[in-house]
């Protein structure tokens, strides 16, 4: 009777480790993070199983992602530019083509004209246009972000929230429950509600949620729409740099952000509005809830110099890692020189492979990262592929004047993704993200010129230099390098 009751806990863990793994078999994920899930959830009892159920499916669940292609569609069909072809300057070029064409099937949203984009490097500048904007609008406003902090001069933006309610303005916000805890413990949302602002917790964390989805999902986008009339999107959190972790010993967080006026801004609405339908309705979403929205048709394509974008939102609401297969895809593509500009940069084998690839063919490679981060486990994990990476002829550079949070890839002199995405597996698949696919030489060139001012307060590894590093934090690194696939 002895043996066969102490077998009973063994034989419970053997069980659900056995669903779990046929379950994650059936998933097809990558090998090795199939790999690395096996090894826990046999390996050790219990606990690989409770981290499975806590951590290991990544997906929101097949009836939002159903419900999010039906209300991209809805709004593309609103908006009157869901049958939108290519435009000529990029049906003339196959790559360009063939990226719209794939980035279009899995999202909905075709390439669409952006009006004069305008980027801001410093807080100050980018917090002084948003305010003049958000006095500006008569309709409505739409701010999403991963991380809403109300300090410093963050608090002048939301003053004017909370003055465009105050005079009949629509107005939503929605933050991710976890980064804008600063936020939702302060006194703004009482305040902000008292106005009439609308407010949404992301992707709420909480015990009762875990036993339905992953507990560290994140919503990581950052825009703002006004009056459907310009949007903001880029890196940049609604956090004071000046404020924002300032203890952490990485110095001032350094962003980009992009505003951007034309039909482009239609598919940032539709990005926002989505999300707020999603975390405030549900998947119960009806026609009551679709025509208590301010949205209206575009009259007019408006003035200003026409640049062709595609909005790219990815995560674990998508059918497909779309912006994983468009970032190996445009390196890839590279003929000339590739730039990276990445805080978390843990590339997989993939990535890895098509870095390597690039180099070696002769182009460009460079890669521009933070000297420190706020995560010691990411940076030792990043730091585990440099080694191959300088061998290959990458050139590696790593900004020492805060922590470089700026995400950005340039192609060539022609393509540019712009927005929120690292290159690491949490943003590829965990987060919800938003990309800015730009299809035009004189904004590549801008985006050049931006990046190329981190590089004099940067300095590039030497390949001889970085193998002397102590060899603790070469184990330090092989280790992490084995937990990155489900970090």
């Amino acid at each position: 009777m002895i043996p066969l009751l102490s077998s009973i806990p063994f034989l419970v863990h053997f069980s659900l480790s056995v669903l779990a793994a046929v379950r994650l078999l059936y998933r097809k994920l990558a090998v090795n993070t199939t790999l690395a899930w096996l090894f826990l959830l046999f390996g050790l009892p219990v606990v690989g199983v409770a981290l499975y159920v806590l951590f290991g499916d990544h997906r929101l669940g097949g009836r939002r992602m159903k419900m999010g292609e039906r209300l991209r569609s809805f709004f593309m069909q609103v908006f009157s530019v869901k049958d939108a072809g290519i435009p000529p300057d990029i049906a003339s070029v196959p790559r360009y083509a063939a990226l719209s064409r794939s980035i279009q099937a899995d999202t909905g949203f075709p390439v669409l004209t952006g009006l004069s984009p305008a980027f801001f490097a410093e807080a100050g500048d980018l917090y002084t246009a948003m305010q003049a904007d958000i006095d500006a609008a008569s309709d409505s406003i739409c701010l999403e972000f991963y991380i809403l902090d109300p300090a410093g001069r963050v608090g002048d933006v939301l003053a004017a929230v909370e003055r465009a309610a105050q005079r009949g303005v629509d107005c939503k916000i929605l933050a991710d429950d976890f980064g804008s805890k600063p936020f939702f413990r302060s006194h703004w949302p009482t305040r902000l509600k008292k106005a009439g602002v609308q407010i949404v917790r992301s992707l709420r964390v909480n015990l009762f949620s875990s036993f339905f989805r992953r507990s560290d999902l994140r919503n990581h986008r950052k825009i703002l729409v006004c009056d459907q009339r310009v949007g903001y999107v880029g890196s940049y959190n609604l956090a004071d740099p000046k404020l924002f972790k300032a203890d952490r010993g990485v110095g001032q967080w350094v962003d980009m952000m992009m505003r951007v006026e034309g039909p482009v801004v239609d598919a940032l609405t539709s990005v926002c509005l989505s999300d707020f339908l999603f975390d405030s309705v549900g998947y119960q979403i009806g026609r009551a809830d679709l025509n208590a929205l301010p949205i209206v048709p575009r009259v007019g394509g408006g003035e200003g110099t026409p640049v062709s974008m595609q909005v790219l939102p990815s995560g674990p609401e998508m059918r497909n890692s779309t912006i994983y297969e468009v970032l190996v895809s445009a390196i890839f593509s590279a003929q000339r020189r590739l730039r990276i500009v990445s805080p978390y940069f843990i590339p997989d084998p993939s990535v890895q492979l098509a870095l390597v690839s690039a180099a070696k063919r002769g182009i460009e490679v460079e890669i521009i990262v933070p000297e420190r981060i706020d995560s010691r486990l990411a940076q030792f994990a990043s730091q585990s592929s440099y080694k191959e990476l300088l061998r290959a002829g990458v050139r590696l550079i790593r900004y020492r004047s805060g922590l470089l949070h700026t995400k950005l890839i340039l192609v060539d002199d022609e393509i540019a993704l712009f927005g929120t995405v690292n290159i690491d597996m949490r943003s590829f698949y965990l987060n919800l993200e938003l990309t800015m696919v730009i299809y035009d030489a004189a904004t590549s060139a801008t985006l050049w010129k931006h990046s190329d001012t981190y590089l004099p307060e940067s300095t590039p590894l030497d390949p001889a230099r970085w193998e002397q590093r102590p060899e603790w934090h070469k184990f330090l690194e092989n280790i992490l390098r084995l937990a990155s696939p489900i970090l």
